[in-house]
Parts: structure tokens; C-alpha cells; sequence
């Protein structure tokens, strides 16, 4: 899962450790994001966010899109809160979520400030609806044929908000476009997010690694040294990000409140090889584990019918590992670089972080 309940709550940790930030706006906003966040601790919630507009015209601003409601925006101020309409997306997990904060990440101009904000919203309040792709676990209906897509899709959504409303206790910034982006880079809250998601990667990256030596034992190719030249360099790529990891958690920078974050050289050098390092350890599967993949028993059933049973355990086998194994395997493979799911592993992986070249230049501004 590429944002599993941790993520957001770096966020949320890191705004409540910049709360003069948000005090800017107003000294009742740096309360609210205080409150919030030991409310979230105390009480094990599940946040997701979403913080990106909708694609529509990228070459206008959000107040010039055709439909002033287009991004999720102000409409309204109440005594006692304020109407949030429009659309925010990418929600991913926000089917599973408690919570959703809704902000903005993208940079905002001047005439945007009804959709420079930063609230929280409980995922079941009135007017929001929430549009997920299909699940990619209605197809896999089997955790044997599909032991990925049946048990780890997080879903992503886009998040429309039909006049929500928001009180004024759950929100952090109010028609601020500096604050908005502050949130995120003056305090340590995107480090802190992106150094989950880094910490993440690592651990796929040795999950990726292990199924490519797997299947290389399996098919009796391990001990090739063609082959065995192929793991050492996917290995030397784990072994990258795992150093990114440990220095930046061991050589971490302390912001004006005494904040310890990992150091964002180390955090944004690693996520800028995450799309080429993932590219080339899905690449090495396919690679190693040949046509193999996609000339399998078509379900798990085939091993228990008496017309087929025979026929698979003895054709599907290889030298070391039965049939039934080795079918297996290849299944989780292919849930992971051929299916649906598999498929958005990869494009997640592509622009978590944001267009290349936004973290190209992230990386720029972090260096010293």
C-alpha cells in the first residue's frame, strides 16, 4: 500500500509542530490545528488528504477555470464555519478513512485565496461524495489467483464537496495562499510525509528483490552468473535507498522550534530515483521470470477438479518446487507487474512525489 494511515499523519505531526505557521493567520488557527492532532493521536484516526485540483485547464488559474467551483473553494462564511464546494482529488484511501484533509498543494496565484485553505473533514459529512475508480479486488476474487488485488487495494477517489460544511474548529488556514504553501515546506510536514513514503519504497524494494531471487531458485537459474550479476545489481539498488533512509534519520536538521526532521537532502535525493529505480526492478521481473507468467492455471479451482488436477500438478512444476507452489508465485508476480493493480503500483510509483520535474527542483531548493 503506498499510503497507508502513517502518511497523512506525518502531515498532521508536522503541522503541529509548526503551529507558529499557522498562528500567521491567526492565533485561533494554530489552536485548532493543536486540538486536532492530539484528537487524531488519542483517538487512532485514519487521515487521507487531497491536495491536488482536478486536471482541468492546467494554463488558468483556480479562479479562472470555467467554473468558479471547479476546485474545492470557499463559498460561503457562516458564524459558525464556513461552505467548502468544488472538487479535490487524488483521495487515496479516503474510502477507508475517518477523516480527509483538504488543502492545496499546488502553487495558487493571487485571486485564488477562496481555495487557499486547509481543513479536515469527516468522510461521512453531509454534501461530500466521494468517486472511486473500480476496485480492482471485484476482479480478484481469489487471494490465490489474486493475492494482491484482493486484499491491498487502497482505492484512490476524486472527492466532491456539494456545499460541506466545515466549522471553524477544524480549520487550519483560511483564504492564505502563502500560509498554504508554508504549511507544507516551512515546517516539516512534507519532510516527514515523504520520509514515510521513502521508508516505504525501501520496503518494497526488498519485497521486489526477494521475488526476483525467489523465482530465479525456482527455476533453477540462480546459480547462472548472467543471472546472478542481474540480482547483485537490483541488490546495489535496495541498497541505495536503504542508505537515503539511514542518513537521512541519522544526520536529521532542527527547525527554529527545536523539530528534529530527516534531513530533506537525503529524503528528496531518494524519491527523485524512485520512479527509475521502480522502473528497472519491475523491468528485472519480467525479465527473469520469462513467458512463465502468463501461462497459468487459469484459477485454483484446476487443482481440485478431478479432469484437470493431474495435468496441472505435473505440467505446471519445476525442477525443485511443485506445481501448486510455483503456480502461486507466478500469480503474485503477474498481480504485480501485469493486472490492473499492478499496473497503478507502477504509475504510483511514477508520480507519487509529484511531474518529474517538480521533484527535480524540490531537490534544488532542499540542497545545500
Amino acid at each position: 500500500m503506498g499510503q497507508s494511515p502513517d502518511h497523512v499523519a506525518a502531515y498532521i505531526t508536522g503541522f503541529a509542530s509548526s503551529l507558529d505557521i499557522f498562528a500567521r493567520g491567526g492565533g485561533q488557527f494554530a489552536e485548532n490545528v493543536l486540538r486536532f492532532y492530539q484528537k487524531a493521536r488519542e483517538q487512532d484516526l485514519y487521515l487521507a488528504y487531497v491536495i491536488v485540483p482536478p486536471q482541468g485547464d492546467r494554463s488558468k488559474p483556480a479562479h479562472q477555470q470555467p467554473d468558479p467551483h471547479f476546485y474545492a473553494g470557499v463559498v460561503k462564511e457562516r458564524d459558525d464555519g464556513i461552505i467548502v464546494k468544488g472538487a479535490q482529488g487524488i483521495g487515496t484511501g479516503a474510502l477507508m478513512s475517518n477523516y480527509v484533509l483538504l488543502t492545496c498543494i499546488v502553487p495558487l496565484r493571487s485571486g485564488d485565496e477562496n481555495y487557499a485553505i486547509s481543513v479536515v473533514v469527516p468522510t461521512n459529512a453531509s454534501g461530500l461524495r466521494l468517486y472511486p475508480r473500480r476496485s480492482y479486488a471485484t476482479m480478484g476474487d481469489s487471494t490465490y489467483d489474486y493475492p494482491l488485488s484482493s486484499r491491498f487495494d487502497e482505492s484512490d477517489s476524486l472527492l466532491v464537496f456539494d456545499d460541506v460544511f466545515v466549522p471553524w474548529e477544524d480549520v487550519f488556514i483560511y483564504k492564505n495562499i502563502e500560509l498554504t504553501q508554508a504549511q507544507f515546506f516551512e515546517g516539516p510536514a512534507h519532510v516527514l510525509g515523504n520520509f514515510q513514503a521513502l521508508v516505504r519504497l525501501w520496503i518494497k524494494l526488498q519485497f521486489l528483490l526477494g521475488l526476483c531471487k525467489r523465482v530465479c531458485e525456482m527455476h533453477g537459474s540462480v546459480a547462472l552468473p548472467p543471472v546472478q550479476a542481474q540480482l547483485g545489481e537490483l541488490a546495489a539498488y535496495v541498497s541505495q535507498v536503504e542508505a537515503f533512509v539511514r542518513a537521512a534519520e541519522k544526520n536529521p536538521i532542527f527547525d527554529r522550534n527545536g523539530v528534529a526532521r530527516p534531513n530533506p537532502e537525503m529524503v528528496y535525493g531518494g524519491l527523485i530515483l524512485q520512479p527509475a529505480i521502480c522502473n528497472t526492478m519491475l523491468q528485472s521481473i519480467r525479465e527473469l521470470v520469462g513467458g512463465g507468467v502468463i501461462a497459468v492455471p487459469s484459477s485454483a479451482s484446476m487443482f481440485l477438479s478431478p479432469l484437470t488436477s493431474s495435468d496441472v500438478r505435473k505440467y505446471y512444476q519445476s525442477g525443485n518446487t511443485g506445481a501448486e507452489e510455483r503456480v502461486r508465485l507466478l500469480k503474485l508476480i503477474w498481480d504485480l507487474v501485469g493486472t490492473e493493480f499492478g499496473g497503478r503500483q507502477l504509475q504510483y510509483e511514477m508520480f507519487y512525489a509529484g511531474a518529474p520535474f517538480i521533484v527535480r527542483a524540490r531537490n534544488y531548493r532542499a540542497y545545500d
